[in-house]
Formats: structure tokens, C-alpha cells, sequence
């Protein structure tokens, strides 16, 4: 083995300590969800760092890569050790990303219920659902899904999953 980071594996990318600072429940993973969806809403954008877990991380700075960002700078983002501004820049354009995932939904009032029916173990999905007028006579329109991944008895994101309209 050459001690070299894996180029696919993000790391911890923040310290331990400010994931511990997340308080993702006993292991529910809609809580977890509804956290996430807070976050995007209000541009927590550390928050969202912390709640992705290591899929979801890849994911987001393999789509970065793949636009255009710094391979190094990337590298150092996986690996927590980017500077304060590259960092912010890099999370605020994510939170831009994931915002424009959801275009044309109210975040504040969507509402978040795991996906009905079996799950593979360590794996979740938890719907948003966008409320709609009572006389309409259904409970919501699904707008996306959050999938986690159960990371050692803590939920963590790995994806935001649109339901675009066809």
C-alpha cells in the first residue's frame, strides 16, 4: 500500500469533534433527513458537510472534479485540511447546488416521512413531501428523497434525489 489517499474516498473532512457536534438522534434517519432539509433551507452549509456521509461526499466533490474544480483542491476539501475560504466557497456553491435540486418548493414547509415498505439494511429513504390544499384530496406531493446510510450507528445523507416532473 502506498499511503496514499484513495482518490474516491473522502475522509473524515472535518474534525471528529464538529461531527460529533451534530446531533443525529439515536439512529433515526428521518431526523436526520429533516436536519439536512434545515440546513439546505437556511445555508448551514458546515451542517451539510457533517451530516454527508462518505458516499455522498465522493459524490459531491467527484461532480466537482468533473466541473472544473482543482484536483489538489479537492483533495484537501476530502481531507479537511482546506483552508477556511476554500472551504466556504466550495459548501456555499453545494448549498446553491442543492437548493437549485429543489427549485419551485417551499424547503420551510416541506415535510420529510420515511419511504413506506422495506429497506436494504444500514439504508434509508425518507420522502419530501410538499403539502398541497386539503380540497385536493391528497396528503402531499412527493418533491425528492434523502437516502442515508446507517455509518456506525449514526444516519448519514449520500444523496438528495429530486422527483423531477416528466
Amino acid at each position: 500500500m502506498s499511503g496514499e489517499a484513495d482518490a474516491d474516498d473522502p475522509g473524515p473532512g472535518l474534525p471528529a469533534a464538529a461531527v460529533d457536534a451534530v446531533d443525529t438522534g439515536p439512529g433515526d434517519p428521518v431526523v436526520v433527513a429533516r436536519q439536512f432539509l434545515n440546513a439546505v433551507a437556511w445555508g448551514e452549509h458546515h451542517t451539510i458537510w457533517e451530516l454527508l456521509g462518505r458516499e455522498g461526499r465522493t459524490a459531491v466533490l467527484r461532480v466537482a472534479t468533473t466541473r472544473g474544480m482543482d484536483e489538489a483542491l479537492a483533495a484537501r476539501l476530502r481531507d479537511g485540511v482546506a483552508s477556511p475560504g476554500d472551504q466556504d466557497v466550495f459548501l456555499t456553491d453545494l448549498v446553491n447546488g442543492l437548493r437549485a435540486d429543489l427549485t419551485g418548493t417551499d424547503l420551510d414547509a416541506l415535510e420529510v416521512e420515511a419511504e413506506p415498505g422495506p429497506q436494504e439494511d444500514g439504508r434509508a429513504r425518507v420522502l419530501l413531501i410538499a403539502p398541497v390544499a386539503a380540497s385536493l384530496g391528497v396528503p402531499g406531493l412527493p418533491v425528492g428523497s434523502v437516502e442515508l446510510a446507517d455509518d456506525g450507528g449514526t444516519w448519514l445523507g449520500q444523496r438528495l434525489v429530486p422527483r423531477l416532473s416528466r
